[in-house]
């Protein structure tokens, strides 16, 4: 049995290891833990309030091929990226925190793999980001397992994305809305591929309503 290369990454952390919310943020393609430090983390400015857990890819990239391949394709590389995820997740759990004090925010691949893993295992979490991604496969025809019980959560995308289509992610909405979640889906004009100042505060008004839901 191949042992999963994720696991055996480097873990980064950030902001205050003692805060009551915490949040598993994750990578792109080609990324590591430090583009989201410095997209993210740094630029929201909360980091006295929040933990952060950032797992990392092998090789800079959660699985090789695009979100719309069969998934079979991207075996066995997506399940241990999934697995990945959620060994962030229980490590954001230290301290006796519980999933509802804990943000999920990936982007791109990253974004590809929250969406993912709240699809396969849904959970009472905080919060959820989904910038620049897409459920797997056929966003359209996609049900989550389970109920998303009101899970506040936040969808970017640029209206001419190069790796995510605008259908995939509405696809990907229609689908967490059929699961109960709350989503917010916004559409940017003449956007690169990056995360733009609008996603910041997208990102940082989850996490406030958080704080303030666990004081």
């Amino acid at each position: 049995m191949t042992a999963n290369p994720h696991l055996s990454t480097e873990t980064a952390t950030a902001g205050d290891p003692e805060a009551a919310v915490a949040a598993v943020v994750v990578h792109g393609r080609d990324q590591d833990p430090d583009y989201m430090l410095q997209e993210v983390v740094h630029r929201l400015g909360l980091d006295d309030g929040v933990a952060y857990v950032l797992p990392r890819a092998a090789d800079r990239s959660w699985y090789p091929g695009r979100f719309y391949d069969p998934m079979e394709d991207n075996e066995p590389c997506l399940g241990w990226s999934l697995e990945a995820i959620e060994a962030a997740v229980q490590q954001a759990r230290g301290g006796g925190r519980s999933l509802p004090a804990i943000a999920l925010v990936g982007f791109s691949q990253g974004a590809c793999i929250v969406a993912e893993h709240l699809a396969r295992r849904p959970q009472p979490y905080g919060a959820a980001a989904i910038l620049t991604g897409a459920l797997f496969g056929t966003p359209a025809a996609r049900l989550p397992v389970g109920s998303l019980g009101g899970l506040p959560m936040f969808f970017g995308i640029a209206d001419d994305d190069d790796w995510i289509p605008v259908d995939a992610v509405r696809g990907t909405v229609a689908a967490f809305q059929r699961a109960g979640a709350r989503c917010d889906l916004h559409v940017y004009d003449n956007q690169e591929h990056g995360i733009n100042d609008d996603e910041i505060v997208a990102v940082r008004t989850l996490l406030t309503d958080l704080l303030e839901r666990s004081a």
